[in-house]
């Protein structure tokens, strides 16, 4: 895992101070002035995939693929200078995007789980999903961050809003012998995420608990209580307001060493999920601070319940 820290020599991380540090010998970017153009194309563009998908029933196919890619790739990478006003142009549509979004990435986890199933090889299958890579990257990236805070690799992990393809938690089993609990509130998806687990010969276990709740099941409190990692999906909850309802909830029932990965997401990679800062949850204590600026679309606050 200390090879892993090298990583954050080029993220900018932000500690409880919320002031930005940027690594030893790597400057911080100059935005340069953009004058509007290559914004007003980026928000143009934005909007009309927007559109596009719209007119879409967002399953899987040629024409969604290639627009989501697209969608990603812009808020991933987009030209130096305009964040800020496209944030402003896109305003109107965020709630929009967002929600296409969830939408698209539920029915393309549930089409590559079926497909991973049914597969002669599962596990080859499994490694032409598009995105595996991404995830392979955000895992490393995460490890290397509650490396950096002393927490190490966790051993038992309870891996929130799973859903029907729960990567992360089955790369945390598979690659780094963790004992992994996944949790969704839709049975269906939970299932779907059990199927692929046992075809890729992987073991995981599984729990239906909505986060929501008033309280949290006692079966889930138990769970959380003796887990070392706690990760909670950047699609639960649907904003700040309803993640730190989560979050405080959590560190209520957290063991006192046990670490907690909220995912979030900074710059025009809010347009795809909601972005959560450190004073959104005053009900942690957050040590890190992560953005990455590679095709990790996630952002990550590692924390801890206070006391």
């Amino acid at each position: 895992m200390h090879n892993d820290c090298h990583w954050l020599l080029w993220i900018i991380v932000t500690t409880q101070s919320s002031q930005a540090i940027t690594a030893i010998g790597v400057p911080a970017p100059r935005a340069p002035r953009d004058g509007g153009g290559a914004a007003d194309r980026t928000a143009d563009r934005l909007v009309a995939l927007c559109e596009e998908l719209e007119r879409t029933d967002l399953r899987p196919s040629p024409v969604v693929d290639a627009a989501f890619g697209e969608l990603v790739r812009l808020c991933c990478h987009p030209p130096a200078g305009v964040i800020g006003q496209v944030l402003d142009r896109l305003a109107p549509h965020v709630d929009r995007l967002r929600r296409l979004s969830s939408a698209g990435e539920g029915l393309m986890e549930r089409y590559w789980a079926d497909r991973i199933v049914g597969a002669p090889d599962p596990a080859a299958e499994l490694e032409q999903f598009p995105y595996l890579g991404n995830y392979l990257d955000l895992v490393r990236l995460e490890l290397a961050a509650l490396d950096a805070v002393g927490l190490g690799v966790p051993r038992r992990v309870v891996v929130l809003g799973s859903g029907p393809l729960p990567l992360t938690g089955l790369v945390l089993a598979a690659r780094h012998g963790a004992e992994v609990l996944h949790v969704d509130r839709d049975p269906a998806a939970l299932a779907a995420g059990t199927a692929v687990a046992e075809a890729i010969g992987t073991r995981t276990r599984a729990m239906v608990a909505d986060l929501s709740s008033a309280a949290l099941p006692a079966e889930l409190v138990a769970e959380i209580g003796c887990a070392d990692l706690v990760l909670l999906g950047a699609l639960v909850g649907a904003d700040a307001a309803a993640k730190d309802a989560i979050t405080t909830r959590l560190a209520d029932v957290a063991g006192p060493d046990t670490g907690l990965l909220v995912r979030t997401a900074a710059g025009l990679r809010t347009l795809l999920y909601p972005e959560v800062l450190p004073a959104d949850l005053p009900g942690l204590d957050v040590l890190l601070e992560v953005h990455p600026r590679t095709d990790v679309v996630n952002s990550v606050l590692v924390a801890r319940a206070p006391g």
